[in-house]
């Protein structure tokens, strides 16, 4: 794969505290964007994959530029609030990763109102705000790139433990459908992808994965694709270089 250069650029990358969020954060700072991060807290993580501020230590120790938000992101205004920061600091916003998640794991008569509607609050509610708040700048921009991290949840043989999380998850593919359509015209790109099996804590426990680090090379395709070259698709990170991307 060619060497993207993002330098210019202005990504935010949701949950980058670890995992996959983290990786993605890393992989276009090392390319030169300048990353703004969220996670709920800056020093503390309901996980055992590390913190926001590791995140953001590790980029700066590379030389990289970025930006640790802590707080909430399935609330209106202070999603509001991120973003005119974003544009307050730096003048524009390029890129989305909608990637922070959350999965109760158990059947769906085992699942608690509570988890359920946290469920709804980060996988689809966060989404959306983000996604809203950060259309318009890119708009004026005429240029963007919306990723949302999806899940081969919703398509692939069933489970019990995963009915509720694949409901969110398909309802993150087809509103990117839609607005794949809705901003085209503005040359925003808009894409899911699903980067397979990990071993992040969110499959702790549940099934082995794969080293989390393999998804860069794919999710960083993506993230520098336009309108034109790339948009309105659901892929798989097991088939980039086979079926979409550099093939």
């Amino acid at each position: 794969m060619a060497e993207q250069d993002f330098s210019g650029k202005v990504a935010i990358v949701t949950g980058a505290s670890r995992g996959i969020g983290r990786v993605i954060a890393l992989g276009l700072a090392k390319r030169g964007a300048t990353v703004v991060g969220t996670a709920r807290k800056m020093d503390d993580s309901p996980g055992a994959g590390g913190t926001l501020r590791e995140t953001f230590d590790m980029i700066a120790a590379a030389g990289g530029k970025g930006l640790p938000i802590a707080g909430s992101i399935t609330e209106p205004e202070p999603v509001k609030a991120l973003v005119e920061q974003v544009v307050n600091e730096y003048g524009r916003i390029d890129m989305l990763v909608n990637n922070a998640g959350f999965h109760p794991g158990v059947s769906i008569t085992e699942m608690s109102n509570e988890a359920w509607y946290n469920m709804i609050a980060v996988n689809i509610t966060a989404v959306f705000l983000m996604t809203r708040d950060v259309i318009p700048t890119m708009k004026q921009q005429k240029s963007g790139n919306i990723m949302g991290v999806s899940s081969g949840a919703g398509i692939a043989r069933p489970r019990a433990d995963n009915t509720g999380y694949a409901a969110t998850k398909g309802a993150m593919d087809r509103m990117f459908h839609n607005l794949a359509g809705e901003l085209l015209e503005h040359n925003i790109a808009v894409n899911t992808w699903q980067p397979g099996i990990l071993a992040t804590d969110m499959n702790a426990g549940r099934q082995p994965g794969e080293p989390v680090d393999i998804v860069e090379p794919s999710a960083i395709w993506l993230l520098a694709q336009t309108a034109e070259s790339f948009t309105d698709n659901n892929v798989r990170r097991e088939d980039f270089g086979k079926l979409w991307g550099d093939v």
